[in-house]
């Protein structure tokens, strides 16, 4: 039986059943109601056109590439316009002579002479579904391979429409917002653009409703666990401020009295500590570490990256040892022997990553669990590492800076700590934006830099969607850069080396056994060098500000002057807006709320291993307002009824979701 063109797109799709389709919305709409001439229309202005397919061909070029053309003849003669598409021969066999088609796309004009390149299109084919596809509001959704948009339009129209498909009302609703059968049919089909945005706000309002009712679930569930605090048995947090070689920031100090309080509390802490590039967590989680093991109980620092781990090791070690603690370490290559511990001592810290948390390492009487950079980690990996200890304080940290409407968003459950303040001392870092022709007046300053003893890196992106071909100009820059700064002055990094040869240069660089560093975004976080003082930034518009900032950081590390040089070719206004920000500002929260401005959540904070929904429609660069009144809603509702009895279909709807901030699973 041949299958209905529901469960063929269904299929095609990869979807469970019909109702995720209706979920499966728009990526952006095309106004088919204006048919713009496009003989009259200016350059680069998108414009629909309708007609006949004319003189279909294929031009072939040297190395067998080549171009399939037509021109389309609108209905009344208005316009003749040609169409190409490069390296697309194949469409010869269905965009034939005399078809009839529709066309979306940018106008490019050269001389006298108008096409459109690569523009989308749809053959029209006269049936009862042509409403839905011209002279409308068309929804244009994610496909694949062997599915156009046609079908997919067709069998949600059918869903919608023909079968009348109902959504029940599952939570209760704030007045202003439309019902959710209304959403469901604008946001698939709407009359008009003012229509869209009246049913996206609706279902964004859900999405945001959902986030905030799980948020304020995990707030209530931490409250109800009882967490026994025994006296001091001595005060080692007086002991550590006596021997640091300087003082603790203002800020450092309001945090110290913030994990004091919540040490002090009969629940366990569930506290984020924000603190821009340099501004002193480490200090913090020693400082929470050993309000901990005062109290007779263990500390475990998470790291993701096992050069982070081996950063944060060597910190605590010079911190801590000296207090006779023991500081430990477990990642996949090293591990401590009890050889190297203390025969008596006062209590342990274990730092590591990953395998930290593997059911055969044994971690003793864990009271208090620290997370460094804790968005890449997923829920679950959280969970097994917190299951370590019997619901011990929790504190975690990050130094991509956060905005506010983020953190309350997917932070809602936390209290937050902000290190807004950076140690005294610090001077800012210069930071300059250059193009790729000046990069030999670059490589004269470093010379002199290196002649002064000092490091500098020199990074390139990896970008996932061709890693391979990236992974190669890192090798290739780093031979160039050998070229120019000599063979032994010029070491590489990066994500696919082997632990031992990371390690390796990593130690090189740090001695100071060579001064140019060329790397990837591995050196995000946990690379720490006093005397590098020069950070240059190839490709500078593929990174996020969060992103450019964190390498930034990287630099700065010591009292000498230190420079960014930001190398890049961005192709739009907002691509040298952003980079523009990065010459004027140096504070991570400001670039942090304008990247969300400019760019929008992106996976600023690693969303999809939040262990919240995802945010397919909402946009939290816009939808603020609407935050705040999901917020209000969600902590109304879990106030009146937190375990959703009048709700049985919300509660099952997020029932997966439930238990991601109780590693123990409890109810």
């Amino acid at each position: 039986m041949r299958k209905s063109v529901v469960e063929s797109v269904v299929t095609k799709l990869g979807l469970t059943g019909a109702e995720d389709l209706l979920f499966h919305f728009p990526r952006r709409y095309e106004d088919r109601t204006h048919w713009l001439n496009p003989l009259t229309a200016g350059p680069d202005e998108w414009v629909v056109v309708h007609g006949k397919i004319e003189t279909p061909k294929v031009s072939r070029w040297r190395g067998g590439r080549g171009s399939f053309e037509l021109v389309l003849r609108a209905p009344d003669d208005a316009y003749a316009i040609p169409l190409v598409w490069y390296n697309m021969p194949f469409l010869k066999t269905y965009l034939t002579e005399g078809r009839e088609l529709i066309a979306y796309g940018k106008l490019a004009i050269s001389g006298k002479k108008r096409k459109l390149v690569h523009p989308d299109f749809e053959l029209v084919t006269h049936d009862d579904h042509d409403n839905i596809h011209m002279d409308r509001i068309v929804p244009v959704y994610p496909s694949t391979s062997g599915l156009n948009q046609r079908a997919i339009r067709q069998a949600t129209f059918e869903l919608l429409f023909r079968q009348d498909i109902r959504f029940p009302e599952i939570h209760p609703v704030p007045q202003g917002l439309v019902d959710m059968n209304k959403a469901m049919r604008g946001i698939h089909f709407p009359e008009n653009m003012e229509q869209l945005e009246e049913c996206r706000r609706r279902l964004a309002f859900d999405e945001l409703f959902a986030m905030q009712v799980l948020l304020s679930m995990r707030r209530r569930e931490a409250k109800q666990y009882h967490k026994s605090r025994d006296a001091n048995r001595e005060d080692l947090c007086e002991q550590f401020l006596r021997v640091l070689p300087f003082a603790p920031t203002k800020a450092q100090s309001r945090v110290f009295r913030e994990i004091e309080k919540d040490l002090d509390a009969p629940r366990p802490m569930n506290r984020l500590l924000q603190g821009d590039v340099g501004a002193g967590k480490t200090l913090v989680a020693a400082y929470a570490m050993l309000r901990t093991l005062e109290r007779g109980e263990n500390a475990a620092l998470l790291a993701p990256t096992e050069t982070l781990a081996e950063q944060h090791y060597r910190n605590l070690l010079r911190l801590l040892e000296p207090l006779g603690i023991s500081v430990r370490i477990f990642t996949r290559n090293k591990k401590s022997t009890d050889a190297a511990l203390f025969a008596k001592h006062k209590g342990i810290v274990y730092v590591g990553t990953h395998a930290l948390f593997q059911e055969k390492v044994e971690l003793e009487n864990i009271g208090l669990g620290v997370i460094d950079e804790q968005h890449k980690f997923g829920v679950n990996q959280r969970r097994a590492f917190l299951a370590k200890g019997n619901h011990p304080d929790l504190l975690v940290m990050t130094a991509t800076p956060i905005p506010r409407t983020l953190c309350l968003t997917l932070y809602g459950d936390l209290d937050v700590s902000v290190l807004d303040e950076l140690p005294p001392g610090r001077k800012p870092i210069k930071t300059v934006l250059r193009a790729a022709e000046e990069l030999p007046k670059v490589w004269q300053f470093i010379r002199k830099e290196i002649a002064a003893n000092r490091q500098t890196y020199i990074v390139y992106p990896l970008l996932e969607e061709s890693e391979k071909m990236d992974l190669k100009s890192v090798q290739a820059a780093y031979k160039e850069m050998q070229k120019v700064f000599g063979d032994r002055e010029v070491v590489m990094l990066h994500g696919k080396m082997d632990p031992d040869e990371k390690s390796e240069a990593m130690n090189r660089f740090r001695n100071g056994q060579c001064h140019v560093m060329v790397a990837t975004s591995v050196i995000e976080v946990g690379v720490d060098v006093p005397t590098a003082t020069m950070m240059v930034i190839e490709h500078a518009e593929r990174f996020g500000l969060a992103q450019l900032h964190q390498l930034r950081g990287r630099v700065g590390r010591g009292a000498v002057q230190s420079y960014c040089v930001l190398v890049g070719d961005p192709k739009t206004p907002e691509g040298w807006q952003r980079l523009k920000i990065m010459e004027e500002s140096q504070d991570g929260f400001v670039l942090a709320e304008e990247d969300l401005k400019i760019r929008g959540p992106g996976n600023i904070l690693g969303t999809e291993q939040s262990g919240l929904p995802p945010l397919r429609v909402a946009n939290l660069a816009k939808d603020m307002k609407l935050l705040s009144l999901a917020r209000d809603a969600a902590n109304r509702l879990i106030d009146d009824d937190p375990l959703m009895m009048k709700y049985p279909a919300l509660r099952e709807r997020l029932e997966k979701f439930r238990f991601s901030a109780d590693p123990k699973g409890a109810n």
